[in-house]
Parts: structure tokens; sequence; C-alpha cells
């Protein structure tokens, strides 16, 4: 099965050399905007910059933080990410708070799923999602999780992965060229292209606008008329008085055209 590797990066990475990112083999990028209070302070210059980039996909973020009205955050969000392109999908992450903390988690979603038009994605740590979020299943089949799981050895192949979980981050110091120091790094099981469309489903296509049912009236001899209508199916069909003003024959097909 192929995987791919890839990194999630915020103003604590100062600088970030996309081009050899891209050229080491990792096409897609998670990007923190918003720390729940304000703007990440390299945005957004940091989002225009990484939107220029041949990425298959890319994440952006929210940390929201417990002290604020999580509808608040989520249009200021919003409002720093802009319109979304194809390849981008938004994510809130919730790592704060105490009891229960899925109704502040969904109070976000609403806004940010009527923004999106599409399921957002759930970032939480392994511990709190259990805890404080309701646990992986309560989420499963509504939208994406993202959950931080680290393994107690920093293997090189991870085998620590948390059931349920869409990726997983599973290291908070990996290597990745373009990007300086130890990263915060995830994994998930597929293409790049397979991601992108995990996280941001296709919407589908309405359907299309059944054809229009096409007819003409032609005056018969004697002054009785006559119907020919041509069906969405393409066939033909006449039918005509029998006598002026009074009575209709059957219809009769005539094929198509």
């Amino acid at each position: 099965m192929t995987d791919i590797r890839f990194a999630d990066v915020s103003e604590f990475q100062s600088n970030i050399d996309a081009d050899a990112y891209i050229r080491g083999g990792h096409r897609v990028i998670i990007c923190r905007v918003h720390n729940g209070y304000r703007p990440d302070r390299f945005m957004p210059t940091r989002a225009t910059y990484l939107r220029a980039q041949p990425f298959t996909a890319i994440g952006w973020y929210q940390y929201v933080v417990k002290d604020r009205d999580p509808g608040l955050q989520a249009h200021e969000f919003a409002s720093v990410v802009g319109q979304l392109r194809a390849n981008e999908f938004p994510i809130g992450d919730f790592e704060e708070g105490t009891g229960n903390q899925t109704s502040r988690a969904e109070a976000w979603m609403r806004v940010v799923d009527g923004w999106a038009k599409f399921p957002s994605t759930l970032y939480s740590g392994d511990a709190f999602i259990r805890a404080q979020l309701g646990g992986i299943s309560h989420w499963v089949g509504k939208r994406p999780v993202w959950i931080a799981s680290y393994p107690v050895s920093y293997a090189p192949v991870p085998s620590m992965e948390p059931a349920g979980a869409t990726f997983w981050q599973f290291s908070d110091r990996e290597k990745f060229p373009g990007i300086a120091g130890g990263v915060d790094a995830s994994i998930y099981h597929g293409t790049a292209q397979q991601f992108l469309e995990r996280v941001r489903p296709v919407a589908a296509a309405p359907p299309k606008p059944k054809p229009r049912e096409e007819s003409i009236t032609l005056a018969l001899p004697g002054g009785r008329i006559e119907t020919i209508v041509e069906r969405a199916s393409g066939e033909v069909f006449r039918r005509h008085q029998t006598a002026p003003g009074n009575g209709w024959s059957g219809w009769t097909s005539l094929g198509k055209p």
C-alpha cells in the first residue's frame, strides 16, 4: 500500500522552501492560519506563497481556544483563508477545555462546513478525543478525523495508528526537505490524490434536466386539427381529431427522426 507523509507548519516554522519540500516527494502540506486569537504571523503571505506551488492538497487549520466563542473563531478563520481553492480543505484543532467539548466543536464546524460546502476535518489528540470529544466513533462517517498519537519510540515506520483515524500525526520531530528542524508529521495510507478526495469529497453532479417535449399543432382539411409531439426520448408521436372540434384518435408513433 502506498503511504504519504507530510508536514504541518505554523508561525513556529519561520522559513519554508516549498520547492525543496515538493522535490523531496511531498505533495501535501498543512498550515495553521489562526491561533484562536489572531492570524498566524506569516499570514496571508504564507498562504499566497503556498497557493502558488503545485501541491496536490493544502490543509488550513485553526487552533480553537476554549475561552472564545467557537462560532466567532470560525468566522475569523474563514475570513483569513478566504475562498477555498479546489485542492484545499479546512481543519479545526481542538485541544483545550475540560468536560465534554463536543458542542463547542460542532458549533465551530457548523460555521466552517457551511462556508466550505463540505465537512471540515477534526484534529485532536488521541486522549483528548476519547475524554472530551466523544471518541473517534462519534465523528467517523460525519467528517475526516486527524489524530495525534505519538509512539513511545519514534520508529521510522509508525505502527500504532489509532483505530478509525482518517490520517495520523505520528511525530513532532520529523525531518522534511525545505523545513528547518524537526516538525509535526502525519501519514496517510494512499496517494496524495486519494488523500484530497478523502478530505474534500467531490460533490455529486446535479442531475441533467430532462429535455422538454416539443409539440406542434396543424390544421387538417375539414376543420380538424392534428398534434405532433417529440417526447424526451426523441420518439415522435401524432394524433388527430376524429371530427371538427370533437374527439381524438390514439397516439401513433412515427419513430425517431
